[in-house]
């Protein structure tokens, strides 16, 4: 089975992308879980988690096929259970849905998404369905990068953190870059995220969201977290390298989940508009999927 990040590239790269506008989607925190395999109509049998993930996609494909470049799934792709059918199932529903309407989709790791074993976090199993843990995506026409990286947890629920490798890569990445999307699973301590507990399972603490900051630079125009299975718009006020800059941020984590908040979006349509321009502006559109 081709990993699904692998075959999103190739897809992406057939598309046709605007060099100064770009409409992506975001969601995260989906949680499948297969209860078995229908061999008469040739898919997986989903739990209602599932069935919920494959509805947003199907509202997707409806609404935003021809306008949107791509998906940003944000981790927490599968729930309890058997995780190698969990994650397979998952990546056969997304391609099942999105590649028909031409749409790639580029998943982050989750906690869930993790296996713990032997006091470790092997990844072993998004690796071999959905690819990379850590990737720099090159969206063609636009020259933006995608980059995604993985938090880890231990036990898969205690305080989140970056690994210093996956940092240094980041800072590598980005000071190679000019314009640069930054997804991971973990929510950043910024903004109303800094009532939260140091040590807290739901939030990085002060020193890893120092960490990751110390790590980038003026080429990240927006950042984008999940896990918490909520949405949340704001803006990142900070200097890198000495420079003050304003950061779009954004969380959105009900994308199939049925702990989500009632009112919370299952997904956001992001436009970037006049990005090589001196007036860049980026808009989130909440879209909530009718039924759900």
């Amino acid at each position: 089975m081709a990993r699904l990040n692998t075959e999103s590239i190739q897809l992406l790269n057939h598309k046709d992308i605007p060099s100064d506008r770009l409409t992506f989607l975001v969601l995260g925190d989906s949680h499948v879980r297969t209860t078995g395999y229908d061999r008469i109509r040739n898919r997986y049998i989903l739990d209602t988690a599932g069935e919920r993930y494959r509805r947003i996609l199907q509202h997707m494909a409806r609404n935003y096929s021809s306008t949107a470049s791509f998906v940003v799934h944000g981790g927490d792709t599968i729930g309890e259970g058997n995780k190698d059918e969990n994650m397979k199932a998952f990546a056969a529903v997304s391609k099942e849905v999105l590649f028909a309407a031409s749409l790639p989709i580029f998943v982050s790791i989750g906690n869930h998404d993790m296996i713990w074993e032997n006091g470790d976090l092997p990844t072993r199993i998004f690796e071999k369905y959905i690819g990379s843990v850590r990737q720099d995506i090159h969206i063609h026409g636009a020259n933006v990068h995608l980059i995604r990286i993985p938090t880890y947890f231990p036990g898969l629920a205690g305080a989140p953190y970056f690994r210093p490798a996956d940092l240094a890569w980041l800072k590598q990445r980005t000071a190679a870059s000019r314009h640069v999307l930054i997804d991971f699973h973990a929510v950043l301590r910024v903004g109303k995220n800094r009532s939260f507990p140091e040590g807290h399972y739901a939030v990085l603490s002060t020193p890893e969201t120092d960490a990751f900051f110390q790590n980038i630079n003026t080429s990240v125009k927006a950042i984008f977290n999940h896990h918490r299975h909520t949405s949340y718009e704001y803006t990142i006020e900070t200097t890198l390298g000495g420079t003050s800059v304003q950061i779009p941020y954004l969380i959105t984590g009900c994308g199939g989940n049925v702990t989500s908040r009632p009112d919370c979006p299952n997904y956001y349509a992001v436009t970037w508009n006049n990005f090589n321009t001196s007036n860049p502006t980026m808009s989130y559109t909440p879209v909530r999927v009718p039924g759900l």
